[in-house]
């Protein structure tokens, strides 16, 4: 086909050529026949002066030239330099001259040349077009032919992966055998295809059975949704959940299914986004009361990235709120009693020294002794007092001034001004940047310094490090080698009055806790008896925090 397709370009072109030269070669004799004439007329017309030529009348005679031998114009320039004319002059364009010489002097003939220029601009422009055609014609072959015969050489290529040609074969009747060779092999692939067809039909409709016996079986919720937010099947249990009884819902919209609630816009909203959700909690409305759903979506897509539905499971959690409720507010009734009664333990011991010490003032026998009583029961009463201003400083709503803190140099001051002799406290670490109130920030750390420096003294040896760390996490690790602490007493010891030294209140923990939780923060306290322990606190990512409204920052100590 190439070969052909070539040819026949070749054979186009050189005839163009031939054509061509014919043309120029029937051009220049025409032009040849046309000057041969001009030149006999330029001589009979000189010959008709030559017979004798009158300069008064010279211009008739001209115009009689003109008339006789059909020329554009006339000239005689005299041997006196006289010159006489008629028609066209010489000077214009588009003209062709010959001139002979007369007794009278030179006559020159003009004849129109537009013939001749039309003659030569058409072979031009036919040359022109008939050339451009043959170059158009070998660039569009050089263009299209690889693509006219590239699905020739893919079915050739196809061919021989399948079998060989033989030499003596030619390439047509080679693709024809390999065609119909195709098709028997395909022949054959069908009725093994139907075959395979028809177990796979029968495995779907086990499979189908299968999974409708699962459905039935399943004890959460279940729905399919086609793209369009239709039903496409619910089981039993997604009924009894969305109470919509055995009406038969299959086709219809979610909307009109199960009307409009909190649970039908966040299956729609997971249809129309393709969205994935785990254990989303959301409500449904019947009258004054509310229910509340967990739900799970699992968007169907195929291997070419097509939606297909959207699967949900769902389970009524009301039940399971409900009791978790009642079990928050238990723990919340036994966190108060042991408050309570760590509170009632501390003012009856003080309330009891005291009443024991006014007895002794009521009895004693000498003004000395009876002003002695009342003193110590002063100092008793102040003691009480203080510890009443420690409580109320844990329960009272904290307002916080929020600016860039340096954690390091911030630690390294609270261990200055705590620094004791007899207990050896070293302070180190990096720059760490956090936002947050300074003076909350110096009560929390110095409760926890002063209480492992306490730590230390009791068990009459060790130290106590502290240690600054930045990061994604910036922290304050305060360690000591004190008497350490047991794990299960850790809830409990961030409650107030659940201190265990001998003569602390229990407030110092639960408040240094308090600041940090209001800083979006966390603090963590291990140990194990007998070995010291470590408090560390903690900041949020992105060290900063948004602080709750002023005047209501009043978090709930949990145990």
């Amino acid at each position: 086909m190439r070969l052909f397709l070539g040819a026949l370009v070749g054979f186009l072109g050189i005839l163009v050529v031939l054509l061509l030269l014919f043309l120029w070669s029937f051009l220049g004799h025409t032009t040849d026949a046309i000057h041969d004439a001009r030149e006999t007329i330029a001589g009979a017309a000189a010959s008709d002066i030559s017979g004798g030529f009158d300069v008064n009348v010279g211009s008739l005679q001209l115009a009689a030239i003109r008339a006789r031998y059909g020329v554009a114009g006339a000239m005689m320039l005299t041997r006196d330099g006289r010159r006489l004319t008629s028609g066209v002059i010489p000077e214009i364009e588009g003209v062709a001259t010959i001139s002979r010489p007369t007794p009278a002097g030179t006559l020159t003939l003009v004849f129109d040349d537009s013939r001749v220029s039309t003659l030569r601009r058409t072979f031009l422009l036919t040359a022109a077009v008939s050339l451009s055609a043959v170059a158009a014609g070998a660039l569009l072959l050089a263009l299209y032919l690889p693509r006219i015969t590239r699905p020739i050489e893919q079915m050739l290529d196809s061919a021989a992966e399948i079998s060989e040609r033989a030499p003596n074969v030619d390439e047509q009747q080679y693709l024809i055998e390999t065609f119909r060779a195709s098709i028997d092999t395909l022949k054959a692939q069908k009725q093994e295809l139907q075959s395979l067809h028809d177990a796979q039909k029968v495995r779907a409709d086990d499979l189908e059975r299968i999974t409708a016996a699962l459905t039935r079986s399943l004890t959460s919720g279940f729905l399919a949704v086609d793209p369009d937010g239709n039903v496409v099947d619910l089981n039993t249990s997604a009924r009894e959940i969305l109470h919509v009884g055995d009406a038969p819902l299959s086709g219809r919209h979610l909307t009109h299914a199960f009307g409009e609630s909190g649970f039908t816009s966040a299956v729609l909203d997971a249809v129309q986004n393709r969205t994935a959700m785990t254990r989303a909690e959301v409500t449904i409305e019947h009258g004054s009361e509310r229910q509340l759903i967990g739900l799970t979506t699992v968007p169907l897509i195929d291997a070419g990235q097509r939606f297909l539905a959207l699967l949900a499971l769902f389970t009524d959690l009301t039940p399971y709120r409900e009791l978790e409720a009642r079990v928050r507010e238990l723990q919340t009734l036994a966190d108060l009693g042991e408050i309570s009664a760590g509170i009632a333990h501390e003012f009856r011991n003080s309330l009891s020294t005291m009443l024991g010490y006014l007895k002794l003032a009521r009895r004693a026998g000498s003004a000395e002794d009876m002003a002695r009583s009342i003193e110590k029961s002063e100092r008793e009463a102040a003691l009480l007092a203080e510890a009443v201003d420690r409580l109320l400083a844990f329960a009272r709503p904290m307002q916080i001034e929020r600016r860039t803190i340096d954690l390091l140099e911030l630690t390294q001051e609270v261990c200055e001004r705590v620094a004791p002799e007899d207990v050896k406290l070293t302070c180190d670490g990096v720059t760490a940047l956090v936002e947050g109130d300074r003076s909350l920030l110096v009560r929390a750390l110095d409760n926890l310094v002063r209480n492992a420096i306490d730590s230390v003294r009791e068990k009459g040896s060790g130290a106590v490090r502290v240690k600054v760390s930045d990061g994604e996490t910036p922290s304050v690790r305060v360690e000591d080698d004190g008497v350490g602490i047991d794990a299960a007493d850790v809830p409990r010891l961030m409650l107030p009055f659940q201190s265990q030294k001998p003569s602390g209140y229990g407030l110092g923990l639960p408040l240094a806790r308090k600041i940090v939780l209001l800083h979006g923060g966390n603090i963590r306290l291990t140990g194990r008896k007998g070995e010291g322990a470590v408090a560390t606190i903690e900041f949020n990512v992105g060290r900063g925090f948004s602080p709750p409204p002023r005047g209501s920052v009043q978090p709930r100590e949990a145990g």
